[in-house]
């Protein structure tokens, strides 16, 4: 028995285990594609690869919008293949500290070995996660995560071998407007936006941004929450539509914080 947060623990001790179940669900969704074509079924991973490139497949709408993310899931899903079978079937590998020193064992010709992380395998098993949540639709693929997407591949690139595509860290945050004027409805957007960026040098960042307004003691603070994709046009946003995004204050350290920063 384990007391305690044991996940830590196993993938300390489970890279392969890792690696594998990160590979088998690239695989179950290619071949789900497959057959949503029509395509044969076939166990064999050499022949469905083969029929991934077959071309006028047709993706569901999340991959067929983004081609970028096709060519990478194909291609890590191509070279990962020869690696699995090293863990399935041979012993040309070695685990330690939660990373993975594998080599391709094909046709008993040991290929050149891999260093995979414990980060590396990490970022294998959240890219192969994310992608069937937004497939299936339990998340929904904004431009940030659309982001971390890329900036996942990126950091995968020692596996699937295509070229980078220069996605910068991703980073989203909430940024907080305290003032007293019952009227504000212009924030200076651009002005925030620089002053984030210096302060994240070498960051691609986006933002939402919680307004919240103290007038004084007789009238209740009210707050905002305005999401990244509204800013660009938050100066020509309606009266009406404010409401829209009314968000709850959260305690009585906000409100006191609130105040202060108004006050300043």
């Amino acid at each position: 028995m384990m007391l305690g947060d044991w996940r830590p623990g196993f993938l300390q001790v489970a890279p392969p285990l890792v690696f594998v179940a990160s590979f088998k669900l690239l695989d179950m969704l290619f071949e789900w594609i497959l057959k949503g074509n029509g395509q044969p079924a076939d166990f064999r991973f050499k022949e469905k690869i083969k029929q991934l490139a077959s071309p006028g497949l047709v993706y569901p709408s999340v991959l067929h919008a983004r081609p970028w993310l096709v060519a990478a899931l194909t291609a890590l899903y191509k070279c990962s293949e020869p690696l699995r079978g090293t863990i399935i079937h041979s012993r040309h590998f070695d685990s330690s500290n939660g990373g993975l020193r594998i080599a391709s064992s094909k046709n008993e010709v040991i290929g050149e070995p891999i260093d995979l992380s414990a980060e590396d395998l990490r970022t294998y098993a959240q890219l192969s996660v994310s992608v069937l949540k937004y497939l299936h639709g339990d998340w929904h693929l904004d431009t940030h995560r659309e982001k971390c997407l890329r900036w996942q591949i990126d950091a995968l690139q020692k596996l699937h071998r295509l070229e980078p595509l220069g996605q910068a860290q991703p980073r989203h945050m909430c940024v907080r407007w305290n003032t007293r004027d019952p009227h504000i409805r212009i924030v200076d957007v651009a002005r925030l936006q620089r002053d984030i960026l210096e302060r994240n040098a070498g960051q691609d960042v986006t933002f939402d941004l919680r307004i919240v307004i103290t007038e004084d003691e007789s009238n209740p603070p009210r707050a905002y929450l305005i999401p990244c994709e509204v800013l660009p046009r938050l100066d020509s946003l309606p009266e009406e539509r404010w409401s829209d995004y009314i968000s709850p204050i959260s305690d009585e350290t906000e409100v006191a914080a609130s105040i202060q920063k108004a006050g300043q």
